[in-house]
C-alpha cells in the first residue's frame, strides 16, 4: 500500500490571508474595496501626538523638586506655575518639571493651564517617584465628582472665526473621503484649520430607530458631528483635508458645511511621563454585591449577584490625568493604582493626544456600571499604544459622537469586568489594532446609549467579542482571534439587529497592523519607528 502525501510550497505555507476590504497590492501598498457607495475602510494614521510617526521629545528639566513630609501639592503647584510663567522657546516648550524620586503625598489636584510644560518623574515603579492622592475634605464625596489628580486644561477649544460658513455641495460624501466639494472655496486657502460639520435631521434620527415611537424616553435629538481638520489642497472648488470623515455626510439626513476656526484658548506641548501615581482609599469599605454583568437588568433589583467581596470605597480620586481643551500633548511610562474611573481620560476639545506604555492596577469602586473606564478618548485623533488594564470594566473607551479618529493598538485588558467599546452615542471610526480584550460595537437597548459606535474597525484583535450594523453605517472585525459572544450587559443587548462585517475569523490576516501599515505608507518607515519600541516588529 502506498501513502500519498500532498505537500504545499514553503511560499503557500508562509502565506498570509487578507482581507477583501483592504489589503496589500503587487506593490506592497494597501488597496482600498469601496462598498456600493463609496465608503472605505479609513485611513486612522493621523491619530497620535503631532498627527501621528513623531516622536515625542525630551524636555530640558527648568524646575527640580524633591519630596517633602506632609502635603506636597503647593510644591509642585508652585514649580509648574512657575515654568509656566517662562517664555516659550522655538522647540514650543517652556521646560520640564522633574520631581525627583521619591515619595509625594497630595492634599490638592494639580493643574497644568499653559503649553510647553513637561511633568516629569524619575520612574513608574514602586522605587520612581510616587503621587499618593489623599483622601481628605477635598476629595469627601463620590469620585466622579471630584477633580483629577493632574489636570491639564486649555480656556477653550476651537471656536468659529465668524467668517460665512460653505456647505457642502456632494450629495454624498463617504466615510473615508479626504476631499468633497463646496459652494465656494475663495475664502480659503492650504493650511486653514476648519470644522467640517456633519448635520443629523430628524429623519436621520428615525432611520437610526432612535426616535420617540422606537425607544420611548430614551430617543436621541437631531446632532451634529464636527471634524476638526486642516486644509491640504485647494483645487476649483474641491478642499481636500488632512483627516479623512468618520461618519458619511448625506445631504438627505441634514448635509454639511465648513467653517474657520481659532484655538488661541488650547494648549499643547504638555507631557506627563515616568510617574507612579496611587489613589488613597479606606480599605474598610468592601462589598460583594457585582452589577451589569450577565444577568438581571440595568444595576436594577435582581441585576446584582454575590462573588468574592473587594474594596469598594468611592470616596477617593477616580481619575489620575484629565486632558481637556488640549492638542499635540502625550503621557508616557507612568503606571496607577486603584484609581476607580480612568487613568486617562480626554475630553471633547481634544485633538492629536499620545498615550503609551502605560498601566492601571488594581481599581478601587464598586464592579457595576459607569466605573472603571480606564483609557477614554472623548475628543479626536488620539492614540493609546502599548498600554494595560488590569480588572477595569471598559478599559479601551470612547463616548459620545464628539469621539472620532482615536486608535487603540498593542493593548491589553486582563480581568475585566465588561468589554472595551464605543460606549456612547455614535462615537465614530474608531481602531482597535492588536487589542487583547472583549470588544463590543453595538446597540444597547432600554437605555440612551442606543447605537454606540458606527464605522468601528477591530483589526487583528484578541478575546470575545459582538459586532453589530447600524443603520445607514457599518462595523468590522478583521482578523479576529475570538467567540463571537459576549457576557458582559448581557440585559441590554439586543441580537435581533444585524451582524457587522466579520471576516477572517480565528486567524490574524496581513498586514499585522492596520494603523502602522497607512503611517509608513503616508509618512514613511522613519515614522513607523519614532512611534515604536527596538524589540516591536508589525513588518
Amino acid at each position: 500500500m502506498h501513502l500519498c502525501v500532498a505537500v504545499s510550497s514553503s511560499n503557500a505555507q508562509d502565506m498570509q490571508p487578507t482581507s477583501s476590504l483592504v489589503y496589500p497590492g503587487v506593490d506592497g501598498k494597501l488597496l482600498y474595496v469601496a462598498d456600493s457607495i463609496g465608503n472605505v475602510i479609513p485611513d486612522f494614521s493621523n491619530a497620535g501626538y503631532k498627527a501621528g510617526g513623531v516622536r515625542i521629545p525630551y524636555v530640558a528639566a527648568k524646575v527640580t523638586v524633591w519630596p517633602v513630609q506632609g502635603d506636597n501639592s503647593k510644591l509642585i503647584q508652585a514649580a509648574i506655575d512657575r515654568v509656566a510663567a517662562m517664555p516659550v522657546e522655538a522647540t514650543g516648550f517652556r521646560g520640564a518639571v522633574l520631581l525627583k524620586m521619591g515619595i509625594y503625598h497630595l492634599a490638592k489636584p494639580i493643574y497644568i493651564r499653559a503649553s510647553g510644560i513637561v511633568l516629569r518623574g524619575e520612574g513608574m515603579s514602586d522605587l520612581g517617584t510616587i503621587l499618593i492622592g489623599k483622601t481628605n475634605e477635598q476629595t469627601q464625596g463620590p469620585g466622579f465628582r471630584q477633580p483629577a489628580l493632574i489636570n491639564v486644561a486649555g480656556a477653550a477649544g476651537a471656536v468659529e472665526a465668524g467668517e460665512p460658513k460653505q456647505l457642502i455641495t456632494d450629495q454624498y460624501v463617504p466615510v473615508g473621503a479626504k476631499s468633497f466639494n463646496v459652494g465656494s472655496a475663495k475664502g480659503f486657502k492650504v493650511g486653514n484649520k476648519i470644522l467640517v460639520r456633519r448635520y443629523g435631521n430628524e429623519e436621520w434620527i428615525k432611520e437610526l430607530g432612535q426616535d420617540t415611537l422606537s425607544v420611548g424616553r430614551y430617543r436621541w435629538k437631531p446632532f451634529t458631528i464636527t471634524y476638526d481638520r486642516v486644509i491640504i489642497a485647494i483645487n476649483g472648488n474641491t478642499i481636500t483635508i488632512d483627516a479623512p470623515v468618520f461618519c458619511a455626510i448625506e445631504t438627505r439626513w441634514g448635509g454639511g458645511d465648513i467653517v474657520k476656526y481659532t484655538d488661541t484658548g488650547r494648549i499643547e506641548q504638555i507631557g506627563i511621563e515616568n510617574l507612579r501615581a496611587i489613589s488613597e482609599y479606606n480599605p474598610s469599605v468592601r462589598r460583594k454585591d457585582y452589577g451589569n454583568m450577565d444577568r438581571g437588568s440595568y444595576d436594577g433589583p435582581g441585576s446584582k449577584y454575590e462573588g468574592d467581596e473587594y474594596y469598594a470605597d468611592e470616596n477617593h480620586y477616580f481619575n489620575f490625568i484629565n486632558f481637556s481643551n488640549t492638542k499635540n500633548s502625550w503621557v508616557r511610562n507612568i503606571s496607577a493604582l486603584h484609581f476607580g474611573s480612568s487613568v486617562v481620560l480626554t475630553t471633547a476639545g481634544t485633538k492629536w493626544i499620545t498615550v503609551q506604555d502605560c498601566e492601571s492596577r488594581e481599581p478601587v469602586s464598586m464592579r457595576a456600571g459607569a466605573r472603571r473606564f480606564t483609557y477614554q478618548l472623548n475628543g479626536q485623533l488620539s492614540l493609546v499604544q502599548r498600554c494595560y488594564s488590569q480588572k477595569g470594566r471598559h478599559s479601551f473607551v470612547m463616548q459620545s459622537s464628539s469621539s472620532s479618529g482615536n486608535v487603540f493598538l498593542n493593548c491589553e485588558a486582563t480581568q475585566p469586568y465588561s468589554s472595551s467599546e464605543p460606549h456612547a452615542n455614535w462615537v465614530n471610526g474608531a481602531l482597535y489594532d492588536n487589542v487583547k480584550a472583549p470588544l463590543t460595537a453595538r446597540f444597547w437597548k432600554d437605555i440612551s446609549i442606543g447605537w454606540a459606535g458606527a464605522n468601528i474597525v477591530f483589526w487583528n484583535c484578541e478575546g470575545d467579542f459582538l459586532i453589530q450594523q447600524p443603520p445607514t453605517a457599518q462595523n468590522y472585525s478583521i482578523g479576529h482571534k475570538g467567540i463571537a459572544s459576549v457576557i458582559f450587559n448581557r440585559a441590554l443587548q439586543d441580537l435581533s439587529k444585524p451582524n457587522g462585517y466579520v471576516e477572517g475569523m480565528d486567524q490574524h490576516v496581513a498586514p499585522r497592523s492596520l494603523y502602522l501599515t497607512q503611517l509608513k505608507e503616508r509618512l514613511g518607515a522613519t515614522a513607523v519607528k519614532n512611534i515604536g519600541k527596538d524589540e516591536e516588529s508589525f513588518d
